[in-house]
């Protein structure tokens, strides 16, 4: 297991120094990284969370998506009170970006491949669960950190019903209830298009990771918000589902997830919102490269 571990950590290496390659030498320009991340969001993510539910529903499975989307409540909480107790004396400019850092983690991007290589389909189905809420409570009450305006959950609500990878999330589950399956080569369509995720993951990380100023990283409070972001934030949630002996399946994906370093919104927002842009970019950068010290560490100990 540490052999393919390591193995996953190089591929997720290369690419993502592929991605930094092909950005400072102009051939992803910021119209092909939109492009690509509209590709993304739009056919490869909800195509694999879509095959992810392609299995057999029991009793055990979906009590095991309620716990989950319990605890996803549970970590939007926690971080939510660390970022009001930790920032609270930041200058708003900065207060707000580290709050959304802490709320928005990149549980796609980066989560979504980790938790398919590391814990198989059975992960992806906790990880569809598990975005539920986050992405409901990152549109409304995340977006208001950055905007000021008072947080509209119909509004959230609406644009999660309406996303790609929900309604692929629902349809996958109406599959694995009623034990219906697609045509082969239907199927096998969606699985090469799938099979697209950790390449054009990676090199967006990439490409995020070519805008850094890297003689800027030493900042002390971007360590201390990637130690929480990294290693306080899934302790706890490891300790609390160890506490109510969750099954591990649960336990391993939302510890994971937990532990993700911070999305690429936490600099794009703080941009277009007036916030400290730079701040964003260095949380970003910082906490996406130290996890791949922290995954691996964090399934270590899982197992």
């Amino acid at each position: 297991m540490l052999k393919d571990l390591l193995q996953l950590e190089l591929i997720m290496v290369l690419l993502v120094l592929t991605g930094v390659w092909l950005r400072r030498r102009g051939t992803i320009t910021d119209q092909g990284r939109d492009c690509l991340t509209d590709v993304l969001m739009t056919v490869v993510l909800p195509c694999n969370i879509f095959l992810s539910f392609k299995t057999d529903a029991d009793m055990e499975t979906l009590r095991s998506f309620l716990a989950t989307i319990a605890i996803s409540v549970f970590v939007m909480l926690l971080v939510t009170v660390l970022g009001k107790v930790l920032y609270r004396r930041k200058e708003e400019h900065q207060e707000k970006v580290f709050r959304y850092g802490l709320i928005n983690s990149n549980a796609l991007f980066i989560g979504l491949p980790v938790i398919q290589s590391l814990l198989g389909d059975a992960g992806v189905l906790q990880q569809s669960m598990y975005m539920i809420f986050v992405r409901m409570f990152c549109w409304s009450y995340g977006l208001s950190l950055y905007t000021g305006v008072k947080s509209d959950w119909k509004s959230s609500a609406k644009r999660l019903m309406t996303n790609g990878c929900m309604i692929a999330a629902m349809l996958g589950l109406v599959m694995m209830l009623t034990g219906f399956r697609l045509p082969s080569f239907l199927d096998r369509t969606l699985g090469y298009a799938s099979n697209c995720m950790m390449l054009i993951s990676m090199l967006l990380i990439g490409v995020v990771l070519s805008e850094m100023d890297f003689r800027h990283l030493l900042r002390a409070d971007v360590w201390g918000f990637t130690a929480v972001r990294l290693l306080v934030v899934p302790a706890i949630v490891l300790l609390v589902c160890r506490l109510f002996q969750v099954p591990y399946i649960v336990t391993a994906a939302c510890t994971l997830l937990s532990g993700m370093p911070a999305a690429s919104l936490t600099a794009v927002l703080a941009a277009r919102y007036h916030g400290d842009s730079e701040l964003g970019a260095l949380l970003v950068a910082v906490s996406t490269i130290l996890s791949v010290v922290t995954i691996p560490l964090w399934f270590m100990i899982l197992q």
